[in-house]
């Protein structure tokens, strides 16, 4: 941490110095207080949704031969698309994804066109398994069972189905090629960066499913996707299925549960960059909202999580009424310096006089030029009976445009850091609205305040 010392200059300036920072006079002591920025996003894949009605359709159910269903998304060069959907003439077979999900991007170009080989068929682990279209329990039959569901699965865990396909009574079965039954298309716009998913049903009610009682049709249920960074967010191969709807739709097609388990988990979960921090007396020590950034190094830390300038400029020539300065670039529990994924956090303490307020800035990771920041005045660190504050101070920290490159969707346009993007239109730093950014300032991070030892 820089201190900037008011003692060896000239008189007169110390004592102007000393009225500016506290009314307490010469012997006022500083409380250490330390400083708490942790990344609290609760994110597991960038985006999600279902899709269930087919396209010539007006109300949702399964595709028969020619029918289709369509979805798009935005997504960039390192998200991968996942989904699933059930077999309808199964237990708890599904239409599936690798659990890592597509590469929708290879060496920075799009993934497009047919990309059925991709998809496998896949056991929930979660029931028997019987002839398809024939045992008492499938899809077709189970709706007018007497006794429900059928009997748990003897092994419990998601897996490939493999050729043949082997039931629980120990009898193999020949299922068609996944080829056969289902057909999937990938289109991409580049301008936009937009990926259509096309999800047909290929089969042929008249030859492709052969069972021990005939021809039985393929029907393939509505299904949910997401796209991640490849985190494997709707099953593991080899492990139980999570109990967050995968089952209900390998069983019954149902995707309401695992649709809503996953809404409040899609989201951006931005890494955090280091940062600089500074007690101040007076307003806008880092910028001045609706003006130009001042060229010091702010610029650098919004684009690319870069300290040093801005580091430099505000301890070497302080800002009017800045105090003392410093960085934060260490998560806590690490030995290097680098960003704070979601779980992590930065500590720094600082020691305080009544009068100091604190401001700081951290990069927004996945933008081209945000960061996170308290407004001009900084957050107050005394109270007005002149007591440290304590606690979250969340709520006074916003998240701020700084207005030096164009903006494009966040964790999805192509100048997020190297590449340099278009500079923007509107150079001034103001705060980003929410009609381009609605997830809440404390989706993303939790910065306490407390006594340090």
């Amino acid at each position: 941490m820089f201190n900037r010392s008011l003692r060896g200059g000239a008189a007169s300036l110390a004592a102007l110095g000393l009225l500016t920072l506290s009314a307490c006079g010469s012997d006022t002591e500083s409380t250490r207080l330390r400083v708490r920025i942790e990344n609290v996003a609760p994110f597991q894949q960038l985006k999600s949704g279902m899709f269930n009605t087919k396209l010539s359709g007006t109300a949702p159910g399964p595709l028969a031969p020619g029918d289709v269903y369509e979805f798009s998304f935005t997504a960039g060069t390192n998200h991968r698309l996942s989904f699933v959907s059930m077999f309808g003439q199964s237990n708890d077979w599904f239409f599936g994804t690798d659990p890592k999900g597509i590469a929708l991007y290879s060496n920075g170009q799009p993934l497009s066109g047919d990309i059925t080989s991709q998809v496998l068929l896949w056991d929930a682990g979660t029931e028997v398994d019987e002839e398809p279209g024939v045992g008492p329990h499938t899809g077709p039959k189970q709706a007018s069972s007497t006794d429900g569901p059928g009997a748990q699965d003897p092994n419990p865990n998601v897996r490939r189905l493999g050729t043949p396909s082997r039931l629980t009574s120990g009898q193999t079965f020949n299922m068609p090629a996944v080829a056969s039954m289902i057909r999937v298309n990938l289109a991409h716009e580049a301008a936009t960066r937009k990926f259509t998913v096309r999800i047909e049903n290929v089969s042929d009610d008249r030859v492709t499913l052969n069972t021990s009682e005939g021809i039985k049709p393929v029907r393939i249920s509505p299904g949910v996707w997401t796209v991640s960074a490849g985190n494997e967010p709707l099953f593991t191969e080899g492990q139980k299925d999570r109990g967050r709807g995968l089952e209900a739709i390998a069983e019954m097609g149902d995707v309401a549960g695992l649709t809503a388990v996953l809404a409040p988990l899609s989201g951006v979960a931005t890494p955090l960059s280091p940062g600089v921090y500074a007690l101040h007396t007076a307003a806008a020590p880092l910028f001045t909202v609706g003006a130009k950034d001042r060229g010091q190094g702010l610029e650098a830390l919004a684009e690319m999580g870069d300290i040093s300038k801005l580091s430099s400029a505000v301890s070497m020539s302080p800002p009017a009424g800045v105090r003392a300065s410093g960085t934060f670039n260490t998560p806590v529990g690490a030995s290097t310096p680098g960003a704070i994924t979601q779980g992590n956090a930065y500590e720094f303490d600082v020691d305080a006089l009544p009068a100091d307020r604190l401001s700081f800035a951290v990069m927004f990771g996945q933008s081209n030029d945000w960061v996170f920041s308290p407004d001009e005045q900084g957050i107050a660190l005394f109270d007005a009976d002149g007591m440290p504050v304590t606690g979250d101070v969340t709520s006074q920290v916003s998240l701020w445009d700084v207005g030096t490159e164009q903006d494009e969707e966040v964790a999805v346009g192509p100048h997020q850091g190297p590449p340099e993007g278009a500079l923007d239109r509107d150079n001034t730093v103001r705060r980003v609205p929410v009609t381009q950014h609605a997830t809440p300032v404390s989706q993303h991070l939790r910065v306490t305040i407390t006594k340090a030892p």
